[in-house]
């Protein structure tokens, strides 16, 4: 073979590991976004519950306006 044919051989396994690579990266970065929004999407949840339960219980006892606040946190997000 020539130098020729194993540069080139050489710098296509080098393109191709490259590529493999980056597809790794891109692949474990979006399932860490995905875990972080489904952890956000949970602690959402818990607190719309735990504000839905405070509106029904003011409702059921007729209580007077206004209803309750919600709770800390529940439309804060640092995205």
């Amino acid at each position: 073979m020539s130098e020729n044919v194993i540069i080139a051989i050489v710098g296509v396994v080098g393109v191709v590991l490259g590529a493999f690579a980056q597809q790794i990266v891109t692949a474990a970065r979006d399932r860490l976004e995905a875990y972080r929004l489904a952890q956000q999407m949970q602690a959402d949840n818990a607190l719309l519950w735990q504000w839905n339960r405070r509106l029904v219980d003011h409702i059921y006892r007729g209580a007077p306006p206004p209803p309750p606040e919600p709770p800390d946190g529940l439309f804060n997000h640092d995205d």
